[in-house]
């Protein structure tokens, strides 16, 4: 980057989620991705958060940071009748118990294409995920990111 950009990553509590941001965003003057490596960043930041906090699992996490794409696969794979909902659960391991209570996020590389893949520990049982993010340039020229797909 040369002196006259920067790059800023802001978060703004979000109080239903107890302090998740509500405005993630990536700015990079003169609009657009300059530098895959600082966005890279920006978002592990950002997952690594999401992941070990759990936020994931709160109210109007995936209305807020997931695509329609991912909204509608997490409603389908919701296994409740009774309740309408998301399969929050999809982003961790299928262990309902484990060896120990360690969850933590591992390792977290792009591997292209918006594409990353995690390494996490859940409840001391080790799993794996691939998890996409999309970006778009807002009208004040900062790049936001979505969760686009989760495998």
């Amino acid at each position: 980057m040369s002196d006259g950009d920067s790059l800023m990553v802001e978060t703004e509590a979000q109080q239903a989620t107890g302090g998740i941001s509500d405005s993630m965003w990536v700015e990079l003057r003169r609009g657009g991705i300059e530098n895959q490596k600082a966005l890279d960043d920006a978002i592990e930041s950002f997952f690594t958060d999401v992941f070990n906090d759990r936020y994931y699992e709160g109210d109007g996490f995936a209305g807020r940071f997931c695509t329609e794409k991912l909204q509608k696969k997490l409603k389908e794979a919701y296994e409740y009748d009774d309740e309408d909902g998301y399969a929050t659960w999809k982003f961790r391991s299928d262990a309902q118990d484990g060896p120990s209570e360690e969850y933590k996020l591992v390792k977290f590389v792009p591997v292209g294409n918006g594409w990353y893949k995690y390494d996490f520990i859940d409840m001391g049982v080790s799993g794996s995920h691939r998890i996409k993010f999309i970006t778009h340039v807002n009208p004040r020229d900062q790049v936001e990111f979505y969760i686009d797909d989760l495998e």
